[in-house]
């Protein structure tokens, strides 16, 4: 063993070298993918007659700039921080900004304006936005008023509540 790693010390010396080498390699495009963030479209998800503002920082106590109404589509650059996202490209703005994580889908929101009962085994949370503070709380087989789907959330009449809690009252369905 000895004889085999003099005699390949050279090629033992560059495949250590070479491994080091592809290692930073792929720890460094690992920090800049984490760091830059990959650009997504996301929308923003409120109530139908009011907007979500657009922070300069991650911070409620962040001076507002604009804001961005039900609907509207946003670009996110993946960066998180405080239940902020960053966005970037913020439509008429030309700039980029922050909102709250409470707000964001990733799936265009419908209007709608739909009837559908409560279907949880117990209490169900409506909450102030998504995954956000308990507003209200709705027993089983309430009737609540959809006015905004997106896949795992709705707005009703009454607040946020997960969609899985939710059974269609006529003819539509998920």
């Amino acid at each position: 063993m000895k004889n085999f790693l003099r005699s390949n010390k050279g090629k033992f010396t560059v495949i250590v070298f070479e491994f080091l080498l592809i290692s930073l390699i792929a720890i460094g495009t690992l920090w800049f993918l984490m760091e830059v963030g990959l650009a997504e479209d996301c929308w923003v998800m409120c109530d139908p007659e009011s907007y979500v503002c657009i922070r300069e920082q991650p911070r409620k106590s962040s001076e507002g700039f604009g804001g961005a109404t039900c609907g509207s589509l946003m670009e996110t650059d993946g960066k998180q921080k405080n239940n902020y996202i960053h966005v970037i490209d913020v439509p008429a703005e030309e700039t980029e900004g922050w909102i709250s994580t409470q707000y964001i889908v990733y799936d265009e929101p419908v209007r709608m304006n739909q009837k559908a009962l409560v279907v949880s085994n117990g209490k169900l949370a409506a909450r102030k936005g998504i995954n956000g503070k308990v507003k209200t709380w709705l027993q089983p087989m309430t009737e609540v008023t959809i006015l905004i789907y997106s896949n795992e959330w709705c707005i009703t009449n009454y607040g946020y509540v997960m969609t899985e809690f939710l059974e269609w009252v006529g003819d539509y369905g998920w």
